[in-house]
């Protein structure tokens, strides 16, 4: 074998090599972060602190920046004794992660939100945020470099985000912090927007990848190249894991262009029991006129939380599907307190090596004002002629939510047996009789 060819085949290796730890790292950090959401819930401080790298800071709200180990230790323990006492509870669900791992794959940065409960002395608390970290690749182990936790929402559970907020606590005067707040900010019903690390994943700059010379014609050569298809499929479940989160934190922040910038020319977004919009640019107008004006509205929310996804890659890397659930919350001062739970089942494509939404349907399995619950009153479902603007086209399929039954067909098996889940079954309300409905309310 020539030294050209050896070449060759040491270059794709060695990208492949690279390519795999990148998406290991990615896992790790996944890991590091969840687990100090497991640990916070539990008050267990000292395991949480032992995530952290030594020179590392920590920073919630606007409690002041805190570094090293130890401080950070005694930061977080501020919170109370290690462990829960009876009656407290300390839940924090962290969740759409968004994270990016330096091509040299030593440092890494990430975006999460996270929801937390809190009951305390018989009070209990919503509070919801954003967290954007840093992480370092010590040896091996990955560890939080800096936590910054930018708060969005603190309030009280019967009242609400709206009339129940609570404004965030300043520094510790038990334990003053090493550094004042990096950024000055208030919470709702005031709106901060913390910086992006990433450039938006359809418009932005794309990761380059590098330019390799041809492999030659032999086994070795076909069994590296199948390693490096492998590996590019992880790359494009991540892209699109990326582009879904995105769209939630975008929509979140009513950032209406950035969303439509998401979709492919021709893309259809269908949403509830409203109708198929087409095109990107019906998109924008769905976002816009349908949810409001453009960028963050003091003494709002319109939280879109994307989690618990399912994305399989086609074998050839040019379309994919997703099955995600959103977590819905929405109100403000002028508008009443909402929150829903929905299904997205996505198709996704690979335009010019960039991926983008191609088919966005989500429909919702429950709908309800805050005040009531669930349990007491739920919306059956939406009409398009109950949401400006207009769609395109009828919906795709017509069904009643909560407390009624639609189950949106799977577009994967059971990863278990490998058996295709069954249609919905209409005997269990699954498809909704919109004449008879129709007759109900004349």
């Amino acid at each position: 074998m020539s030294d050209q060819v050896l070449d060759a085949l040491e270059a794709h290796l060695d990208a492949i090599e690279l390519g795999l730890a990148r998406q290991a790292s990615h896992e790790a950090i996944e890991r590091l972060q969840r687990s100090y959401g497991y640990y916070v819930d539990k008050g267990l401080w000292p395991a949480a602190a032992d995530l952290f790298a030594d020179d590392a800071s920590w920073e919630w709200g606007q409690s002041g920046v805190y570094r090293g180990r130890e401080r950070i230790r005694a930061a977080i323990a501020l919170r109370g004794p290690d462990g829960l006492a009876q009656g407290e509870l300390n839940i924090h669900f962290t969740c759409q992660p968004i994270i990016t791992v330096a091509p040299d794959n030593r440092t890494a940065k990430a975006r999460w939100r996270n929801d937390i409960m809190w009951q305390s002395n018989g009070e209990g608390r919503w509070s919801e945020g954003t967290f954007e970290n840093a992480y370092v690749n010590d040896g091996g182990v990955w560890k939080i470099a800096s936590l910054h936790f930018y708060v969005t929402m603190i309030c009280d559970y019967d009242k609400g985000w709206i009339a129940g907020d609570i404004p965030m606590e300043g520094p510790s005067e038990v334990l003053p912090p090493d550094a004042p707040q990096s950024e000055v900010y208030a919470s709702l019903p005031e709106v901060y927007l913390p910086l992006y690390h990433y450039p938006n994943p359809v418009t932005g700059a794309q990761p380059a990848r590098p330019a390799l010379p041809p492999l030659p014609d032999d086994a070795l050569a076909e069994d590296i190249a199948a390693l490096a298809r492998r590996t590019e499929r992880l790359e494009d479940q991540r892209a699109c894991e990326k582009l879904q989160r995105s769209y939630g934190y975008y929509v979140d922040k009513a950032m209406w262009n950035d969303v439509s910038d998401l979709f492919v020319a021709d893309s259809t977004l269908e949403i509830g029991g409203r109708g198929v919009f087409l095109g990107k640019e019906r998109v924008l107008q769905y976002m816009g006129i349908g949810l409001g004006p453009t960028g963050p509205q003091r003494e709002q929310i319109i939280n879109h939380q994307q989690f618990q996804g399912i994305v399989t890659v086609s074998e050839d890397g040019q379309t994919a599907r997703g099955r995600w659930r959103a977590f819905v919350i929405g109100g403000s001062s002028w508008a009443p307190l909402n929150w829903g739970d929905c299904l997205y089942e996505n198709h996704y494509k690979k335009v010019d090596g960039v991926w983008v939404i191609d088919k966005l349907h989500a429909p919702f399995t429950m709908y309800t004002l805050y005040s009531e619950g669930w349990h007491k009153q739920a919306t059956p479902n939406t009409r398009p002629e109950s949401f400006p603007p207009p769609p395109d086209l009828a919906p795709t399929v017509i069904y009643l939510t909560y407390p009624n039954y639609y189950c949106e067909p799977f577009h994967y098996p059971n990863p278990v047996t490998g058996k295709n889940a069954p249609p919905p079954n209409p005997a269990a309300g699954g498809v909704a009789d919109m004449a008879a409905f129709a007759r109900a309310e004349d």
